[in-house]
């Protein structure tokens, strides 16, 4: 039985927020942090299945992006990830994310849903490196099948910034699996992916979800002079001021205050 991927709302407000910071005019990427989890939730209908939990990701660069910029955001990451290994046990790197530059050209359906855009040739090629090389923390030989690249959505980003809270379309990015020749282009389908919101994945949460996202692309985009995340190479361009760009708790604490 295929599992579910579970992708919480702080991950999707990261994803979302680092995509509109810069506006599409250039590919965005970053690291997926989470675990596999069972879970009995009656809204999963994968209930008795080790399903794969997106928990959090960390921006990394707004360009093509080179390999000593990704070996050392990985490495650093990692090196947090062992150092938080009391507060969240299990937690380690997943996949990788990224958002295409210059899509205005995608062709939608009726749902406003983006047709055929798949990820591009850098992700694809990183992911594929990174499900190869991550060793898998419990031994078990499943690393490379516990991998997923995501994609921000263009236009599901765009639900975003309509006045109605009910048009945003979760989840905000799509979610694409190893294929036959090991390539990550095998789009995984909507019914397997769930957004988790304060702990529910159910209904309530997605509207928990929707009212967060929204909240977040309008205030924090239009009164943050920084637009509210920064990646690694924000970090590196600044000197080291932006170093807050491996948790961006200001996005991580915005998402909390607005889910209460």
């Amino acid at each position: 039985m295929a599992k579910s991927i579970i992708v919480s709302i702080t991950a999707q407000t990261k994803m979302a927020l680092h995509a509109a910071k810069h506006g599409f005019s250039n590919p965005i990427h970053g690291i997926v942090l989470g675990r596999t989890k069972s879970t009995s939730s009656a809204a999963n209908a994968n209930a008795n299945a080790n399903n794969l939990e997106v928990m959090d990701v960390v921006p990394v660069c707004h360009e093509v992006p080179t390999k000593p910029i990704v070996d050392m955001a990985l490495r650093l990451t990692d090196a947090y990830l062992r150092q938080q290994q009391n507060l969240e046990e299990g937690v380690k790197i997943i996949g990788w994310y990224t958002a295409n530059a210059n899509t205005s050209t995608i062709e939608t359906n009726d749902d406003d849903d983006d047709i055929g855009e798949l990820p591009n040739s850098s992700a694809c090629r990183i992911a594929s490196s990174m499900a190869e090389n991550i060793n898998d923390s419990d031994g078990n030989g499943n690393a490379n099948e516990d991998f997923v690249l995501l994609l921000v959505s263009t236009s599901r980003l765009a639900t975003c910034v309509k006045e109605d809270v009910e048009d945003v379309v979760l989840p905000i990015c799509k979610v694409f699996e190893k294929d036959k020749s090991r390539a990550f282009t095998l789009e995984v389908d909507d019914g397997r992916v769930i957004t988790s919101a304060n702990g529910d994945g159910g209904d309530d949460g997605i509207m928990v979800g929707r009212k967060i996202l929204s909240e977040a692309m309008q205030q924090i985009s239009e009164y943050s002079v920084d637009g509210g995340i920064f990646d690694f190479v924000d970090h590196l361009t600044e000197c080291g001021q932006k170093g807050d760009w491996i948790e961006n708790g200001f996005v991580k604490q915005f998402v909390l205050d607005s889910a209460r």
